[in-house]
């Protein structure tokens, strides 16, 4: 009896070839269909924190603040005036207009949460000897950006000058043809100003000849 075994069938090694291109193929679309589902998830959780901690109700969950920049705010043009215009915290203190600015600042949210829980910044009294600091820094930013969050609702160009003051219409106006940001002016509106005060030298009691 022969050993050789007999040849293959043309049509065998055809349906084979077909379902290994297929079983590759769906594989292939299978690998693709997880990724997306993946990538669709990671977004989905990132635009659900994103929102979830985009606002001012989440912000004041951390007792500091709501013992101490909270009531400050509430007391201010941005919580409530006659024209109803509402501005919280994130309107101010997140980065508008550009998603990766905003991305970068809540991640840089992580350093705040270390000093929270291991900075000794769950006391208030911590808290408020470094609150100079921090309105510098965050005056900075707002310096860096042209005060882009400022002007997300505020805008020269949208402004009636003949409705305000003569001197805040003349300030505008100048502020408007020199590109000065609202922070060089505003400092102080929604929160304690820290801004250091220009000592006059006090007179003297003589005159000189």
């Amino acid at each position: 009896m022969s050993n050789i075994a007999p040849p293959s069938s043309p049509r065998r090694s055809w349906l084979t070839a077909c379902v290994y291109w297929a079983l590759e193929r769906w594989k292939l679309l299978l690998s693709m269909l997880g990724a997306a589902a993946f990538g669709w998830g990671v977004f989905a959780s990132w635009i659900s924190v994103i929102e979830y901690t985009n606002h001012t109700e989440f912000c004041i969950t951390c007792h500091v603040m709501k013992d101490t920049v909270y009531p400050e705010y509430k007391e201010s043009k941005h919580f409530k005036n006659p024209f109803g215009v509402h501005a919280g915290c994130p309107d101010c203190h997140v980065p508008q207009y550009s998603w990766i600015a905003e991305a970068e600042a809540k991640v840089g949210t992580i350093k705040e949460l270390y000093a929270f829980f291991f900075g000794g910044m769950s006391h208030v009294e911590n808290f408020e000897k470094i609150r100079p600091e921090l309105a510098k820094e965050v005056w900075a930013k707002f310096a860096a950006t042209n005060a882009r969050e400022c002007r997300h609702c505020h805008d020269y160009s949208s402004m009636v000058f003949a409705d305000q003051k003569p001197s805040a219409a003349s300030t505008h106006q100048t502020a408007m043809t020199t590109n000065r940001n609202c922070v060089e002016c505003h400092k102080g509106i929604t929160h304690k100003s820290y801004e250091e005060k220009v000592v006059e030298p006090a007179p003297t009691s003589f005159d000189v000849e």
